[in-house]
């Protein structure tokens, strides 16, 4: 895959579109890519009937491994950008549910206890819940652990 490297006339996040066609296509699968660029985050939405089962709802391996390869491929081209892949918008309607999960944290916060540890999310849950969460001033989060141990810390602020 010389391509990933030669002078090619689109920018790096059209040219990882094109890297995840053929890395699906070499999988057997046919499907659209969408695209969002948001806050330096490229997020790769692969859409199709096809696809179904690589969805993070039945296991996330697949996609983790996907969006992993995509870093270390472009990493050398230096683009500044964190690369995510989703399938038929599984994760971005994650994140929408994770806003009430960080509402109920943050009034259990507001009620008056100091700390609170959440296992047992993948990273997209985690980061959702840091960025919901870290816009008040009253509370701050923490990402603690390693590999299936790692999870989330919300502490009230002194």
């Amino acid at each position: 895959m010389d391509y990933m490297y030669d002078d090619y006339d689109g920018d790096v996040v059209d040219r990882t579109v094109d890297f995840l066609a053929d890395i699906l296509s070499y999988m057997g699968f046919d499907a659209e890519i969408h695209t969002e660029v948001i806050d330096n985050t490229a997020v790769f939405d692969v859409i199709g009937d096809d696809v179904k089962s690589l969805s993070p709802a039945k296991d996330p391996a697949v996609v983790n491994a996907l969006s992993w390869i995509l870093r270390r491929a472009r990493f050398a081209l230096g683009s500044g950008y964190r690369f995510d892949v989703d399938v038929n918008s599984y994760r971005l309607e994650r994140v929408h549910q994770m806003e009430s999960v960080a509402g109920e944290l943050h009034d259990k916060i507001e009620g008056g206890l100091q700390q609170i540890q959440c296992f047992g999310m993948d990273n997209v849950d985690r980061r959702a819940l840091h960025l919901l969460l870290n816009a008040d001033s009253l509370v701050s989060t923490q990402s603690n652990g390693y590999g299936n141990f790692r999870h989330l810390e919300i502490r009230r602020n002194s």
